[in-house]
């Protein structure tokens, strides 16, 4: 690409040449391929978070979210009330604030599920179809980022549905790796453009322009990406081909893709990483396929001495 000058730059220690920098890159890399040697069991939790266990697994949790961005639990039991148990859990972990979604079924949770046909099945996460590598909300407001989404399994689909992992950190040094202009491109603010969506369900969005890189007001790093044609363009196109060749990193770095798929009693709390989900199929013979999604404007963290 042809170089232009430095503007929408990050900041330390994700600006791509500093001496922070590259301690940064050094440990993020280091983190991953610890990650791939340790044992990757889901954490044992007790729905009702009553267990003494249950303080170090929370604190575990959040360790594992900030380090690999994502982190994966199983309950040693079966609640009574699921709903609740899982918003006492996202509680726990200060995910409060939550955005609501299209389809409620209480306690600021989305029941994702095949619902072809409806209102809601208008949106891919309500049918049974792929879904490409994404950020959660990537069309929210700024006032309304993203900074974490969790789901929990009711019922698994009788085949498919996996769900694939891919921390935006990594495609950031990957975009580094091959020209920083990529990256100055992707950090304009203006760099997305997400069209105005009015429809039956309520959704009253104007035109809306965003980063894909960009830092939260805590310092982290934060990310808004799909790779979906539809419903979105590029401020220009040296940026389209930015995206299309973050896009194509994605692809091309299978061996960062983690790919989990969640049984009964099985959830994954992140931090609003890249992911993605494979078709699925329910059969008559078994539960439909039931998720329940929380998405929050918060980044999981918890406190042991509360």
């Amino acid at each position: 690409m042809k170089s232009t000058p430095r503007q929408h730059a990050l900041r330390k220690p994700y600006d791509g040449k500093s001496k922070d920098y590259q301690s940064w890159k050094t440990c993020r890399l280091q983190l991953h391929d610890k990650s791939h040697s340790t044992d990757t069991e889901p954490c044992l939790l007790s729905s009702s978070l009553t267990d003494p266990a249950d303080r170090s697994a929370l604190g575990s949790l959040c360790a594992s979210v900030r380090n690999h961005g994502y982190a994966r639990y199983q309950w040693s039991d079966k609640p009574a009330e699921v709903i609740k148990a899982v918003e006492q859990l996202n509680t726990a972990l200060s995910l409060t604030l939550h955005d609501p979604g299209v389809v409620q079924a209480g306690g600021g949770l989305s029941l994702l599920e095949d619902k072809s046909g409806t209102d809601q099945g208008s949106f891919i996460p309500y049918t049974s179809r792929a879904m490409g590598w994404h950020t959660d909300g990537y069309y929210n407001d700024t006032a309304h980022t993203l900074r974490s989404f969790t789901l929990h399994c009711i019922n698994p689909a009788a085949s498919g549905g996996e769900l694939s992992l891919l921390d935006y950190e990594l495609i950031l040094i990957a975009l580094y790796d091959e020209d920083p202009e990529l990256v100055r491109l992707l950090c304009d603010p203006q760099s997305m453009m997400l069209p105005a969506n009015r429809d039956s369900l309520g959704h009253d969005r104007p035109d809306r322009h965003a980063a894909v890189f960009f830092i939260n007001a805590d310092g982290q790093l934060g990310a808004r990406f799909t790779t979906r044609t539809q419903n979105i363009s590029w401020r220009t196109e040296d940026t389209l081909a930015a995206a299309q060749r973050m896009a194509e990193l994605i692809a091309d770095n299978s061996h960062w893709h983690q790919t989990v798929r969640l049984e009964a009693g099985q959830g994954v709390i992140t931090r609003n990483i890249l992911h993605r989900r494979q078709a699925f199929t329910d059969d008559e013979s078994c539960p439909r396929r039931q998720m329940l999604r929380g998405r929050y404007t918060q980044a999981p963290e918890f406190n042991a001495r509360s």
